[in-house]
C-alpha cells in the first residue's frame, strides 16, 4: 500500500459513493488505475466493504463484555452476527459491540442475546440518548 492508496482509502471513507472518476482527479490517474487499485484494495481485504451513515434511528447502544480467558475470539466472532461494529478493546471489558434498534424492546433482545453467548462472563450496556 503507497501513500496514493492511503489517499483513495481516505476519500472513499468520507464518501463511500464517489465515483472513480472524482477519485481518479483528486490523486491523478486514470479511471481505470483507480478502479484496480480499489480491486486490489478489496482482494486484499483492506476495504471490507462499502457502506452509508445514517441520520440516527431507533435505540443505539455500546455493549461492553467481559469474557473467559481465552474465549474473547470466540465471542468476538459471534457478535459479528449482530452488528459490524465490534472490537476487541483494553481494561475492565475485552469486547465492546455497538448494536442498533428500532424500538427499546428489540435493543434488550440483542443484548440479552450477546449475554447468552459461551464465554461470556458479563455486560455493561451503554444506551445513547441523543447525538449533537
Amino acid at each position: 500500500m503507497d501513500d496514493t492508496d492511503i489517499k483513495i482509502l481516505n476519500l472513499l471513507r468520507g464518501n463511500s459513493r464517489m465515483k472513480n472518476t472524482e477519485i481518479a482527479r483528486h490523486v491523478n490517474l486514470t479511471e481505470r488505475a483507480v478502479r484496480a487499485r480499489i480491486e486490489k484494495l478489496v482482494r486484499e481485504g483492506i476495504i471490507r466493504k462499502f457502506t452509508i451513515e445514517t441520520t440516527p434511528v431507533g435505540f443505539e447502544g455500546i455493549v461492553l463484555i467481559d469474557t473467559h480467558v481465552g474465549r474473547t475470539s470466540a465471542v468476538k466472532d459471534k457478535a459479528t452476527e449482530l452488528s459490524d461494529s465490534v472490537f476487541e478493546c483494553s481494561g475492565e471489558f475485552d469486547v465492546a459491540v455497538r448494536l442498533r434498534a428500532d424500538s427499546l424492546d428489540e435493543l434488550n433482545k440483542r443484548i440479552d442475546e450477546l449475554r447468552s453467548y459461551p464465554g461470556v462472563l458479563r455486560t455493561a450496556t451503554l444506551i445513547k440518548f441523543n447525538e449533537k
